[in-house]
């Protein structure tokens, strides 16, 4: 754990305590900018940042990004008139590199690395220009002896020691520019080797956090800091400070972060919040790494007396929010696996996605779409109760979305909403259940009833066809004529015998008024 400040520092933040390296930088920024002569507000708007963010960087409070620091001695030299020495800006720039190996030792790494390379592509480009003088001088020297060659009658007397001395020179150039030539190989060669070091520690970083995070306080402190802001009744900045770390940091200390604050948060709809950010803010695939922790985090309290839990709640509203066409059959079966603690939270976000639907093909997209490539579909049990329960708002929705699924090739979702919706609890009163759902299938044309019918009837299920009968004929079908539509097909494939038997626990399949219907206008003897 990374030791917090011990010296005492100039502002009441530092003064608190935080990181001894990050403190040192603070201080050393804050005596840079004083030397301009503002007010932080005004130098935040002039850089466009936040205000808070420059009070943290200036405070020791949160470790400033180069970026910053080149901008604040930039602003520091125009002011004066005169750049700072170059001595006291690579002072600056190791103090930042010492805060930041503590803070974070795997960008420490690449920071000395990109110097390193930095370093390595200037010796390069020296060696190119050594390369290029020691070719014009050869080239001189070659064309002085073509001339003294020209001129050896003129030169007769002293050629043998020009002669000579020049092909020394030569033979020195010709060993120079070998030896240049060597190390800018070498130099290209160590370009290389680093460029590719950095390109694998950046992609080892990207894939641990997100590439913005830099600079981040170790979790212990951050946690320190919240208390710290709470006590001070600092509550929209911690929200703000939360809010960044949801997304900023690594998943495995957003999810200690989210046990510590169900211990110690002020309020009881922190840890909502922060799992709120998470949905929202966080990858695709970080959610469904989290979705188990979701689980467990709600089965603990439900496990520790709470009736309900606002905590799951929360993650399947924000989880849902992003579902789409494209991805859900990445949620609905990445959260749906059987050895989850929860394995119906895909069906859970599923279920409020379809019940956000615009219209009954957006609704029979999405399941299509989430149950595609699944062998065996997993079961849908929440999609179809949201579905059924649309009847309540939109009496044909649920039918619509019925004959879209069936159009898709989906038999086993449809029957599965079919189920629920002829089941007893759709609506709060029966009598209302039974109206709106004959009310539901009159909105349909003759095409999509025939479509509708005929799927029943050859279900093969004579509870599902019985009780789809007895909605019908409780709701007015009679009067309508869709009953009769019905069971003429039913007669027509398998036959009215079957809606007479009953269940294994000897509940018939359907009632006595539409036994009594079927006898009447279809002719069954069967009691």
């Amino acid at each position: 754990m990374t030791e917090v400040a011990r010296a005492q520092g100039k502002s009441s933040q530092i003064e608190r305590g935080e990181v001894p390296e990050v403190a040192a930088l603070g201080n050393v920024l804050r005596s840079l900018f004083n030397r301009l002569g503002i007010s932080q507000n005004q130098y935040a708007h002039r850089v466009h940042l936040d205000k808070s963010a420059v009070s943290r960087y200036l405070g020791g409070q949160r470790l400033a990004p180069q970026e910053f620091l080149d901008r604040l001695i930039a602003e520091v030299e125009d002011h004066l008139g005169a750049p700072l020495q170059l001595e006291a800006k690579e002072a600056i720039r190791n103090q930042r590199l010492e805060a930041l190996r503590v803070c974070n030792p795997a960008e420490f790494e690449l920071e000395n690395l990109r110097g390193e390379l930095a370093r390595s592509r200037r010796e390069t480009d020296r060696a190119h220009r050594n390369i290029e003088a020691l070719h014009a001088l050869l080239e001189k020297k070659e064309s002085e002896v073509r001339h003294a060659a020209d001129d050896l009658t003129r030169l007769r007397l002293d050629w043998g020691s020009s002669q000579q001395g020049l092909l020394r020179e030569i033979e020195q150039l010709k060993k120079d520019l070998q030896d240049a030539e060597r190390l800018r190989a070498d130099a290209e060669r160590h370009s290389e080797d680093l460029r590719e070091h950095v390109l694998r520690l950046e992609e080892e970083l990207s894939r641990t956090r997100p590439a913005t995070a830099t600079g981040e306080l170790p979790l212990e402190a951050f946690k320190g800091q919240l208390t710290r802001m709470w006590e001070d009744e600092s509550f929209p900045e911690a929200a703000r400070d939360l809010t960044e770390a949801a997304w900023s940091r690594p998943l495995d200390e957003v999810v200690e972060l989210l046990h510590w604050l169900k211990e110690h948060s002020p309020g009881s709809g922190t840890p909502e919040a922060l799992i709120s950010d998470v949905g929202r803010l966080r990858p695709v695939e970080d959610l469904l790494t989290f979705a188990p922790e979701a689980s467990r985090f709600h089965i603990a309290q439900r496990e520790g007396g709470m009736a309900r839990s606002p905590f799951l709640e929360t993650w399947v509203t924000v989880v849902a929010s992003r579902v789409t066409e494209r991805n859900a059959a990445v949620f609905y079966q990445g959260m749906n696996e059987p050895d989850a603690p929860l394995f119906d939270v895909g069906d859970r976000v599923l279920a409020l996605a379809v019940s956000h639907a615009a219209t009954a093909a957006e609704a029979a997209r999405l399941i299509g779409s989430a149950v595609a490539g699944a062998r065996p579909i997993a079961p849908l049990s929440a999609t179809a109760r949201a579905v059924a329960r649309r009847l309540r708002t939109d009496e044909p929705f649920p039918f619509l979305v019925v004959l879209g699924l069936l159009d898709a090739g989906l038999a086993g979702p449809a029957r599965r909403v079919l189920m629920y919706l002829t089941s007893a609890g759709v609506l709060p009163r029966p009598d209302e259940e039974d109206r709106q759902f004959h009310a539901g299938l009159a909105g349909l044309d003759a095409a999509a009833l025939d479509t509708l019918f005929a799927f029943v009837a050859a279900s093969g299920d004579a509870r599902l066809t019985g009780r789809f009968a007895d909605r019908l004929h409780r709701g007015g079908g009679a009067e309508s004529g869709l009953l009769d539509q019905l069971l003429r097909e039913v007669a027509s494939r398998s036959g009215l015998e079957g809606l007479h038997g009953e269940t294994v626990t000897g509940r018939p399949y359907i009632s006595d008024g539409l036994r009594h219907h079927i006898r009447r206008r279809h002719g069954s003897a069967r009691q």
